[in-house]
């Protein structure tokens, strides 16, 4: 009886450690969520002045038919005639709208936190696919008018880490110990926008 009762009690112990057990998707997508900010150069009325692009990265609606992530790209917010540049100095576009993305890949519970790391070591970061949604791009000075929706649905988002001496982190260097990426988005037959996030709150 008693190897019975301990049988069974290993046996819930079990289930409940695999029903808690998260696969690569779910960690993956937990590693890319946070409210970021993509540092710019905006020339206002002749000077230039520091500004934040930001991007949210938040867990898309539950009712989807899959888990999704959502990425929501924020008006930049700025008057008509304002040029703004990455911290490179290239012209950088105002970029507004939502991204749906999925995990397009193989997921499993019990081989998760080992599938997570050996991808993170690997290939440095996650690569998702746009299940939906588009993107208003103009150039900055356009302000809120003119640019062109781009549909990036079949299209691809991938989350990089700041690797020491590279040049993205050269270009965050001066953002200290904040949580730094790299997402680049690229649209079906479209030219990849590339934005350096630093997660300036609380992951």
């Amino acid at each position: 009886m008693r190897r019975a009762r301990l049988g069974l009690a290993l046996l819930a112990c079990a289930l409940a450690l695999r029903a808690g057990a998260q696969g690569v998707r779910e960690l993956a997508f937990a590693w890319v969520q946070g409210d970021f900010r993509a540092p710019l150069t905006c020339t206002v009325d002749g000077a230039a002045r520091q500004a934040l692009r930001r991007v949210r990265v938040h867990p898309g609606p539950r009712e989807a038919p899959r888990p999704t992530q959502r990425v929501t790209f924020h008006d930049l917010e700025a008057p008509p005639g304002t040029r703004c540049a990455s911290i490179s100095g290239e012209p950088e576009p105002n970029v507004a709208g939502t991204l749906e993305l999925v995990w397009d890949a193989r997921t499993r519970p019990d081989t998760g936190e080992v599938d997570f790391r050996n991808t993170l070591r690997r290939e440095g970061g996650f690569a998702f696919k746009v299940e939906s949604g588009s993107l208003r791009v103009a150039p900055s000075e356009a302000g809120k008018a003119g640019g062109r929706v781009i549909d990036f649905a079949g299209g691809t988002a991938r989350f990089e880490r700041v690797v020491p001496g590279s040049d993205a982190a050269r270009r965050t260097a001066g953002f200290g110990a904040h949580r730094q990426l790299v997402l680049r988005v690229e649209a079906p037959g479209q030219s990849a926008l590339a934005f350096d996030l630093i997660e300036l709150s609380p992951h």
